[in-house]
């Protein structure tokens, strides 16, 4: 019981944060972001560090069970965190505004997070789905203008409600034909000779797959994302686009490899109708966009999809591919975020392209990472995202999958064509603003994530080899 405990120190470390940052929110009149991170930094390292000593120990493997696999998704997920926390901590001190409320909902939702990436039972996704969905609707809330992201909460809370019941009655199904809820038990019972799948049974899968899908924002589930992308606060938009993506891909390669093998056949057509339209709404309605957060919003889309369609077959090749570019593109993003911080006006934050017109003339160093970044994103060697592509591509190439390859290609163009327009914009328009100086913090992080984007130039396996390894062995 006692070995329970020890193993269970990663999910005790963040609901520990709640017993010190609760008391000082009310004890403390005068209590900065910078405090509240301070308190950030002990638990996250404390969690990262257990979660790394505990990789492969589960206290209750009937629920959720800890791998290799598993902790490298989460090994990400808390460094991601991290920085991304710290850098929050700068706009919350920016805006003298209190951050404590903000760092509680966030780290509740990384204990959903944790358990769902080791999830090893459909009662797990049933309970924590749920659970994420209503700290995502609180997440959203976080506006010191309520009035700018109610609309945007309520369009998110409907449509969970929906997608939660559709989970749910999926759920049923399979539990109601396999009389299990466990994925190796399901797993086996489709296996056995006999237990043929009926068309209730791939309705059961579909419902169950609409609910990941939702959670992951893929096309035409993501009018939610951008309706609150352009209007929500910085931390919160920077926290929804770079830290969920991975985990609900382990989630989604767990499901499938451990619940529903069998069903691969069926479900890969399925991913690649979903990523298809993905790519194409994401890849086309950047283009011609004002608002520079919904742009990026729309290519978080276009990326969603193109790793849903390397996925194919979820073999140990794709599985890596879609990590690869998944990774890579998170890097990115994390990048841009990191520049939309720096980007501001007489204090005030600026989202509408037309205000950063000739950003370069005051800020070389921030719009330089800012286009090597977007490069990344287009996939143009030689920066990091050209690897993260070219391991969709080779996988493709090499399954004779040249539809899909097509839709990649047709969308890489639309995000050129909008990502040239930001260079415009940035580097030959006249300047329209006076820049604010931007925090020392901002250009080191930015200088870090410039590096390893851009260290490809020397070996892009570098930055991937053990997680290569990792994933190339899960089955």
């Amino acid at each position: 019981m006692l070995q329970n405990w020890f193993i269970l120190l990663p999910e005790i470390c963040l609901l520990s944060f709640f017993a010190i940052v609760t008391p000082k929110a009310f004890m403390h009149k005068e209590v900065t972001a910078k405090s509240f991170f301070s308190s950030v930094q002990l638990f996250l390292l404390a969690t990262l560090a257990s979660t790394v000593i505990f990789y492969n120990k589960s206290a209750f493997p009937s629920l959720w069970q800890n791998s290799s696999f598993t902790t490298l998704f989460k090994f990400f997920m808390y460094l991601l965190a991290w920085a991304w926390f710290y850098l929050s901590s700068i706009w919350f001190l920016n805006k003298n505004r209190p951050s404590g409320y903000f760092f509680s909902i966030c780290f509740a939702m990384l204990l959903g997070f944790d358990i769902l990436a080791s999830s090893t039972s459909l009662l797990t996704l049933a309970v924590v789905i749920p659970y994420i969905c209503f700290f995502y609707y609180k997440l959203i809330l976080r506006h010191w203008d309520i009035e700018q992201v109610k609309q945007p909460a309520k369009n998110y809370a409907f449509s969970a409600l929906f997608f939660i019941i559709l989970l749910f009655g999926g759920i049923c199904i399979i539990y109601h034909q396999t009389g299990s809820f466990s994925y190796d038990e399901i797993n086996k019972f489709f296996a056995t000779k006999g237990n043929i799948p009926t068309n209730i049974t791939y309705i059961g899968v579909l419902m169950i797959l609409l609910g990941i899908m939702f959670l992951m924002s893929i096309a035409p589930f993501h009018y939610w994302f951008i309706s609150f992308i352009g209007r929500g606060v910085l931390p919160v938009c920077g926290f929804i686009t770079i830290i969920p993506p991975l985990i609900y891909l382990c989630t989604l390669i767990n499901l499938i490899n451990r619940c529903f093998p069998q069903f691969i056949n069926y479900i890969t057509p399925l991913l690649t109708i979903f990523g298809g339209i993905s790519v194409i709404i994401g890849a086309v309605s950047a283009n011609g966009e004002k608002n520079i957060r919904r742009l990026f919003g729309y290519l978080n889309i276009y990326c969603n999809g193109v790793m849903l369609i390397g996925l194919m077959n979820f073999s140990n090749s794709s599985i890596v591919a879609a990590f690869a570019y998944m990774a890579i593109c998170i890097l990115s993003f994390a990048g841009i975020y990191t520049v939309f911080l720096g980007i501001k006006s007489k204090g005030d934050y600026l989202s509408e392209t037309d205000a950063i017109s000739g950003f370069y003339t005051m800020r070389p160093f921030m719009s330089a990472a800012l286009l090597i970044f977007m490069f990344s994103l287009i996939g143009l060697a030689p920066t990091l995202g050209f690897f993260g592509y070219l391991s969709i591509i080779n996988n493709l190439v090499e399954g004779g999958c040249w539809i899909k390859l097509l839709f990649i290609l047709f969308g890489v163009l639309f995000v050129a064509s909008s990502c040239l327009q930001i260079v415009r914009v940035i580097y030959f328009e006249t300047p329209i603003n006076k820049f604010d100086r931007s925090d020392k913090a901002i250009y080191i992080c930015l200088f870090f994530n410039a590096l390893l984007v851009f260290i490809s130039l020397i070996n892009p396996a570098w930055l991937l080899y053990d997680a290569l390894l990792i994933l190339g062995s899960i089955s």
